[in-house]
């Protein structure tokens, strides 16, 4: 479980003849890793390439070097088993595999972790432990590296070698999390007493203020379609998020999931728990009697890392109806389209938007020459691009009615320039708006964490922020009634069955 060698190059060149060497920012072999390769391969053994070999094959498999849209057998074959982030990479000495690739924000972080290349057949990913180490390696590294560009990592060498053998002395990585690493540069040991007994993954104490912040994250993603026969559907689901900075060597902190008083109280059926939780109460859920339907509170245990991290997952299932019921109706006509859009917001759902905007996309169909909207309240522009007509719906929707609404008439231009915003399914009246919204203080489950019931153990004073919020997910589509849309097909059989349920 060790690391043969590690690069950082750049995919985006200041001139188009710059050579591939001068793509490289940084890279590192480690000489003890790959005298253990030699005496482990023997025979077999290819050693690592120059760095112009090696960022050739790395580019012309990432599809940098002769164009991603270019068809080349050798890369593009569909024979070819593609097991990404993991490649391998031909040089002139032969294969290397597995290279494990991170790209992000034009810069790539690639290593080489340590495969006997010698069996007639590679073992699966998940059994080669390496893979696993050199893709956490290469997040922490891009982690560290969040704040600087290509041409300051090209002059931070220096502190790239201190981070790597702090992370991987040797090549074998033992502390990939950025903040701990540089804790672990920048602090003093810490000083504790014989009876006290510090973690592996916690080796600098806090020392400052004790602060605890909690954020419960709702999501809501919809497809409706407001046809007969086709129902709409979405998920609710949502996360706890926690950052603790509190003084000793493993502070435990205890806490309960419960509901507002005064909110929804939408039973929690899944808690996916992080494994630093030490325990959390478990509430059957029976989903076939709808009195037993009661949301119960949850204590949960855990000893905190020091980053910011996920305490724990959750999804429900009960819920009713939507937060904003739409309706949404498109026509066209030759280039002009004219559509008309509807909005009601739930009145279980608070009345206070941190933004609410509709974005009808427009396939196949050319830019937007012009437009004539009326919206009943906010205002209505087109993208950058005059692809898409957005509606900016406001902050709050009408108290009384909740309901907003948007009639327009959108005329296009020949301009059918292929690119991004084509969608084979999309044409004729087949089309779609996608809402995106954001509720502060608030979960639609009424989720949330009771600042009574966080205590800190060994007792210490502590500042507690807790923050909620609910906001659309992967996707929130409202379906032109007049057209078509994407929708798996129920059986007869199983609608039948829910309509005796709905009938009881």
């Amino acid at each position: 479980m060790s690391i043969r060698g590690l690069w950082i190059l750049s995919i985006k060149s200041a001139h188009p003849d710059q050579s591939e060497s001068r793509r490289l920012l940084f890279s590192r072999h480690f000489p003890l890793v790959e005298k253990k390769v030699k005496l482990l391969e023997k025979d077999n053994y290819i050693a690592i390439p120059t760095v112009p070999d090696f960022i050739n094959g790395l580019l012309f498999e990432l599809g940098h070097k002769d164009g991603i849209d270019k068809f080349i057998t050798a890369r593009d074959t569909c024979e070819k088993f593609e097991q990404k982030p993991v490649y391998e990479v031909m040089t002139s000495g032969g294969p290397i595999w597995p290279v494990v690739v991170v790209e992000q924000r034009g810069i790539v972080y690639c290593c080489l972790p340590l495969v006997t290349q010698g069996a007639s057949t590679r073992p699966p990913l998940i059994q080669i432990p390496g893979v696993t180490l050199g893709f956490s390696l290469l997040c922490g590294l891009s982690d560290y590296l969040r704040q600087y560009t290509a041409g300051d990592i090209a002059l931070k060498s220096s502190l790239l070698n201190v981070y790597l053998n702090t992370a991987a002395p040797f090549g074998k990585p033992v502390d990939v999390n950025s903040d701990t690493v540089m804790s672990k540069v920048q602090n003093k040991p810490s000083l504790l007493s014989k009876a006290q007994k510090q973690p592996a993954w916690k080796p600098v104490l806090h020392r400052g203020k004790n602060q605890v912040y909690l954020t419960v994250t709702e999501y809501i993603r919809a497809n409706q379609y407001n046809k007969e026969g086709t129902p709409d559907v979405w998920d609710l689901y949502g996360s706890i998020s926690c950052k603790a900075e509190l003084e000793g060597a493993q502070p435990d902190i205890t806490l309960s999931v419960s509901h507002t008083p005064d909110g929804n109280n939408l039973p929690l059926d899944h808690l996916i728990i992080h494994p630093c939780v030490q325990s959390a109460d478990a509430t059957a859920i029976n989903m076939g009697d709808p009195s037993d339907m009661r949301a119960t509170p949850r204590r949960v245990r855990f000893i905190p890392p020091t980053e910011m991290f996920i305490l724990c997952h959750y999804t429900v299932s009960s819920l009713k109806e939507v937060p904003i019921k739409g309706s949404y109706e498109m026509r066209i006509e030759g280039k002009t389209a004219k559509l008309s859009v509807k909005l009601k917001m739930s009145e279980r759902v608070k009345n206070t938007l941190e933004y609410c905007e509709l974005q009808i996309p427009f396939y196949n169909r050319g830019t937007i020459g012009t437009y004539d909207a009326t919206p009943s309240q906010g205002s209505v522009m087109v993208s950058p691009d005059r692809r898409i007509l957005v509606w900016n719906v406001g902050q709050k929707f009408p108290s009384k009615s909740l309901m907003a609404g948007l009639n327009a008439t959108v005329n296009f231009t020949d301009n059918k320039a292929p690119g991004a915003h084509e969608d084979s399914f999309c044409v004729g009246q087949n089309s779609y708006a996608k809402l995106f919204f954001k509720v502060p203080d608030f979960t639609h489950s009424g989720c949330h964490i009771d600042p009574k019931s966080v205590q800190v153990s060994p007792n210490v004073k502590f500042k507690l922020t807790t923050v909620q919020e609910y906001l659309t997910g992967m996707e929130y589509k409202l379906w032109n009634n007049l057209g078509d849309s994407l929708v798996s097909n129920i059986p007869h059989s199983v609608l039948s069955e829910v309509e005796v349920k709905d009938d009881i």
